[in-house]
C-alpha cells in the first residue's frame, strides 16, 4: 500500500511538472498582435495571404467581386465605405458571401449611424473616430462597445501627440470589449508617423492591438521578430524564479522583485511591444545577477559601512545631542529665574 502511494505522488508530481513546463511554454509562444493588410492588386491579395495577415482591405481602384474571388475565404476581408449609400451597394455585392467567409465594414460616419445600418443587415463592424478630443474619442469607444458584433475601432489623428495615443483613451478598448485598430496608411492621419517598425511597435506600447499597413512581409518579420524576444523574456523570468534571494540585501531583493512582477505582466499580455519585452528582459537579467553577487561586495543601493561613514554618523549624533543638551540648559535657566 505504502508503495502504490509513493507512485501515485511521483506521477501527480510528474505531471504537474509537465504541466507547469508545457503551460510556461505556450505562455511564451502567445501572439495577440494582428493586422491588416492595405492591398492595391490581385497579387498584393495573395502576398498579404501568404504573409499571413489576419484582415486585407483594399484600394479603391481594386475590383471587390475580383478581390473576394482572390481572397477565397482565406482570411477576413475589410469593406471601406463613406456613405451608408456606399455600404449599401457593397453589401449587396458581397452579402451572399457572409457564410462562406469573415467580412467587415468600416464606415466613416458617426458611430450612431455606422452602427445602426449594422444591426439592421446583421453584419461585423469596425468602428472609426478621426480626431483629437479626448470626450468625442471615448464616446466613440463606448459607443461602438455596445454593438456585440464590432469588436474593433479605428482610431487616427493627424497630431503625434493625440490624445487617442494616451493611456486614458487606450485602456477604454478592453473595458469596452474592443480591440485598438491603427493605420499607417494615410500618411496624414498616422500621427506623423511612418509605416515601419519603430512606429508598429510604438503604437503597440501604446495599446493598439491590430495594425494596418502597407507592408504585410515586412509586418511578419516584425510579428517574428516580437515572439523571438517573447521567448527570450519568458527565459530570463524562468531563471529568475530559480534563483534564491535568502539573506541578499533588502534594495536587492527589491529590485529583483519589482522587476520580476513587471516582466510577468508583460508576458501575460499577448500584446506587448518589442522593445519593452526587451528592456524588461535587461532590467530583469541585471537585477538577478546583482542578487547572485557574492557577499561583501556592494552595487549603487547597497548600505556599506565605511570608517568614514560611521565616523559621520557618530559626529552626527553627537551634535545633535550636544544641541539638545544646550537648549535644556538654557530652558532651566530661564525657568530659575
Amino acid at each position: 500500500m505504502h508503495r502504490h502511494f509513493k507512485a501515485i505522488i511521483l506521477v501527480a508530481v510528474a505531471a504537474i511538472c509537465l504541466f507547469s513546463f508545457t503551460a510556461s511554454a505556450e505562455e511564451a509562444d502567445a501572439q495577440a498582435i494582428r493586422f491588416a493588410a492595405y492591398c492595391e492588386s490581385i497579387n498584393d491579395i495573395d502576398s498579404a495571404v501568404v504573409a499571413g495577415a489576419d484582415f486585407i482591405s483594399v484600394s479603391d481602384n481594386v475590383n471587390l467581386t475580383e478581390a473576394v474571388a482572390a481572397l477565397r475565404g482565406r482570411t477576413a476581408l475589410i469593406i471601406d465605405a463613406d456613405s451608408i449609400e456606399e455600404a449599401e451597394e457593397k453589401y449587396a455585392r458581397v452579402a451572399h458571401l457572409s457564410s462562406t467567409m469573415q467580412i467587415y465594414f468600416r464606415i466613416k460616419l458617426g458611430a450612431s449611424d455606422a452602427t445602426e445600418w449594422a444591426k439592421i443587415k446583421s453584419v461585423n463592424l469596425i468602428g472609426h473616430y478621426k480626431g483629437n478630443i479626448w470626450p468625442l474619442a471615448l464616446a466613440a469607444v463606448s459607443s461602438y462597445g455596445k454593438y456585440d458584433k464590432c469588436s474593433m475601432v479605428q482610431m487616427q489623428t493627424d497630431n503625434q501627440d493625440g490624445v487617442i495615443l494616451h493611456n486614458s483613451v487606450t485602456s477604454h478598448f478592453d473595458k469596452n470589449g474592443v480591440a485598438g485598430v491603427f493605420s499607417f496608411v494615410d500618411s496624414t492621419r498616422s500621427a506623423k508617423r511612418t509605416d515601419s517598425a519603430r512606429s508598429w511597435d510604438d503604437l503597440i506600447s501604446r495599446g493598439y492591438t491590430v495594425i494596418k499597413t502597407a507592408y504585410p512581409n515586412d509586418f511578419a518579420e516584425y510579428l517574428s521578430a516580437n515572439t523571438v524576444e517573447r521567448g527570450r523574456l519568458q527565459a530570463s523570468i524562468d531563471a529568475a524564479l530559480a534563483i534564491s534571494t535568502e539573506g541578499c540585501s533588502p534594495n536587492r531583493v527589491s529590485d529583483y522583485n519589482s522587476a520580476l512582477e513587471a516582466a510577468q505582466l508583460l508576458i501575460k499580455d499577448g500584446s506587448s511591444a518589442t522593445y519593452a519585452m526587451a528592456d524588461a528582459r535587461t532590467v530583469l537579467d541585471e537585477t538577478v545577477a546583482n542578487i547572485t553577487i557574492p557577499d561583501g561586495s556592494q552595487i549603487q543601493g547597497d548600505l556599506k559601512f565605511t570608517p568614514g561613514r560611521i565616523a559621520w554618523a557618530v559626529f552626527g549624533v553627537a551634535l545633535i545631542l550636544s544641541w539638545q543638551l544646550f537648549f535644556r540648559s538654557r530652558w532651566a535657566k530661564k525657568k530659575e529665574s
